[in-house]
């Protein structure tokens, strides 16, 4: 796959990563509509003049709907003219198509002018970042978690219902939803603990849960600063003296190697991080608590697993404790 830019290959990445298959980005691509007599062509020529470069997202099969996202890397803010060509491309689809449905959407890290909302809003694409906000401007980590969010957002609201997102501006209406929170993102992450990666949103413990509940452990592993606890299916949990951070992201196990301490029974006699794991490795979370200092989940309803920043602690919840020496 060839790129015009980085906006273009981060913006597939993550299309990929939330969609799955069914991504592919085009350079000067000419449209050829579904249903017609006789083959036509839709260029979109005019103003303003250029071929079309699209990143074309299948969200739905059965019927098939495709979001059409226009990566605009700019200098400054995207103009009505670059809003009112992808107009033109979105609706000429959707005038000739033969039971596919198209969604457009916007894509420009340097933001929007204030003309670009009316053209969007009355012919149903997405922008983004918003342009609504109190805030216009954003750093382009933040554009893309937007974009990602959108994704898989809009993914899971087709399966539901789309035909409400056909009618102007039903689909300009739900993007604007799902991105308006990142307005002041920064500052409400400043107090916040967990955060679910490789997004960097805000989380929380029952969103955290929620993913590792019922998994089962594949290992433990210690670097500088942190404790990780290694899950069945790609997640991840690091726990550090000021975050919590989860998900299926594999950058969440890097840094320097350490040697883990541990401990196990209530008197947390020191022991080796092999013991540890010996016990919970392939026993699945059952419980989940957060004690500041240190992250507890409970491990096949029988042992506690405590995660701290410089290693583990086990004990055992069999009936009497006293008498559980392993």
């Amino acid at each position: 796959m060839r790129f015009r830019n980085d906006l273009e290959r981060k913006a597939f990445e993550i299309a990929q990563r939330a969609l799955g298959t069914g991504v592919a980005v085009e350079h000067n691509k000419t449209i050829r509509i579904e249903s017609a007599l006789f083959p036509e062509v839709a260029s979109f020529k005019g103003p303003p003049a250029k071929e079309i470069d699209v990143l074309a997202a299948e969200l739905l099969g059965a019927p098939r709907i495709v979001l059409l996202v226009s990566c605009k890397l700019f200098s400054r803010r995207a103009e009505p003219a670059h809003v009112q060509e992808w107009c033109s491309v979105v609706q000429t689809m959707n005038r000739y198509a033969d039971g596919t449905i198209y969604f457009g959407l916007i894509l420009s890290p340097s933001g929007f002018t204030s003309g670009c909302e009316a053209w969007a809003n009355s012919h149903n694409l997405g922008l983004i970042p918003p342009l609504k906000g109190r805030s216009q401007a954003f750093d382009e980590s933040a554009v893309l978690s937007m974009f990602e969010r959108s994704l898989t957002g809009l993914r899971a609201r087709v399966r539901l219902r789309f035909d409400d997102l056909q009618t102007a501006p039903g689909f300009f209406d739900f993007i604007y939803a799902l991105v308006r929170d990142f307005e002041g993102h920064d500052e409400a992450t400043r107090d916040r603990r967990y955060f679910l990666m490789p997004a960097g949103w805000s989380g929380s413990f029952a969103q955290m849960y929620s993913m590792i509940g019922g998994m089962p452990i594949e290992d433990l592993v210690t670097v500088a600063g942190a404790g990780i606890l290694i899950l069945s299916g790609g997640l991840l949990v690091r726990f550090t003296d000021v975050r919590v951070e989860f998900g299926r992201d594999q950058s969440l196990s890097q840094g320097d190697a350490m040697t883990a301490k541990c401990g196990k029974n209530l008197e947390m006699e020191p022991c080796a991080l092999d013991f540890v794991k010996s016990i919970v490795v392939g026993k699945p979370i059952s419980s989940a608590g957060d004690f500041g200092t240190y992250l507890e989940v409970g491990v096949d309803g029988r042992f506690n697993l405590g995660i701290h920043p410089d290693g583990f602690h086990l004990i055992s919840t069999e009936i009497p404790i006293d008498q559980y020496h392993p």
